[in-house]
């Protein structure tokens, strides 16, 4: 792999999405400790969202000027979907640029996990066009596996060592990136599944109950319910609307999740960016997928040659 702080170009610091490798705390603080006191120096609004002990670390090098700085709450990573549009929300209600050192936690995730979160790396480049924002990204190289350090060098167009800022080679455009996380294909339901075809807007009603019903006997908590009821309707009414007007509900549970599953074999959906950026507020189109992926704990779409699937996903327990 190649080193990326090894030596470049001297330059200034652009506002941009900047990827940091760094093997231990000095140099994390090499790159943070300037990133957060430039900010602070500029008047700039300074927001860390990294793990408690660089948290520990910024606090106690930082001093008296830790009080200026935003860190996040416990709990800002919840879903790749939901941490995008914080980021986005909060860049854009800046007054003019801002500084982010945001650290995406890669430990204990499982591949489609990982995927979706290499996913928001990329996508995060697209949502912090044009604010201002400069964000760095912080990746632990002793405790991080080779995959996500490898998917990182592509997900961001810029590279740092905190002294030297210089571009990315290796990036990928983020909707080639994002396209490319769709073509991995998703798992077959498991046969114990249950299902309902619906044809028009007027049998949405008895797929909600049939939807409501299955959530209930999952054990579901009664607000996630409401969650997945309100995906489903977005969901069947896109099929419904823009597909062939048609479709089949898909419900199955594991230990871990509830899975609930729209199929309009007749539709097509450029999935790449669906959904996943905040809609134009000029019109509707496009609201019904950023909802699904704001209440869901996680939403894979995929478009085929046998139609348009949309799977959504909640966890049993929070």
């Amino acid at each position: 792999m190649t080193d990326l702080r090894a030596p470049s170009r001297p330059g200034p610091a652009p506002h941009a999405h900047h990827l940091l490798l760094y093997g231990g705390d000095e140099q994390f603080l090499d790159a943070a400790l300037p990133f957060a006191r430039g900010g602070l120096a500029a008047g700039e609004p300074v927001f860390v969202a990294t793990t408690r002990h660089n948290t520990a670390l910024l606090r106690r090098h930082l001093g008296a000027r830790a009080e200026y700085v935003c860190f996040a709450p416990t709990h800002w990573y919840r879903t790749p979907a939901q941490t995008l549009r914080a980021f986005h929300d909060k860049a854009h209600s800046a007054p003019g640029p801002s500084r982010v050192l945001g650290e995406t936690p890669w430990i204990g995730l499982t591949g489609d996990e990982a995927r979706e979160w290499s996913r928001y790396e990329a996508l995060l480049t697209l949502a912090l066009a044009s604010t201002g924002a400069w964000h760095l990204c912080p990746y632990d190289t002793r405790v991080l596996p080779a995959s996500a350090l490898r998917t990182a060098q592509l997900t961001h167009p810029a590279l740092t060592t905190g002294a030297e800022h210089r571009a990315n080679p290796a990036h990928v455009p983020p909707e080639r990136f994002s396209a490319a996380c769709d073509t991995v294909p998703l798992p077959e339901p498991p046969e114990d599944r249950a299902e309902f075809h619906f044809d028009g807007m007027h049998q949405i009603a008895d797929l909600r109950a049939f939807t409501a019903r299955l959530a209930l006997l999952a054990a579901l908590p009664a607000e996630r319910i409401d969650s997945l009821l309100i995906c489903v309707d977005e969901a069947a009414a896109n099929a419904v609307r823009h597909g062939g007007g048609a479709g089949r509900c898909t419900f199955w549970t594991t230990a871990a999740e509830v899975f609930c599953e729209i199929t309009d074999p007749k539709g097509s959906l450029d999935t790449a960016l669906a959904g996943y950026l905040p809609p134009d507020t000029s019109h509707l189109d496009g609201r019904g997928l950023w909802i699904i992926r704001q209440l869901s704990d996680a939403a894979d779409m995929r478009t085929t040659e046998h139609g348009t699937v949309i799977r959504m996903r909640m966890k049993r327990r929070r």
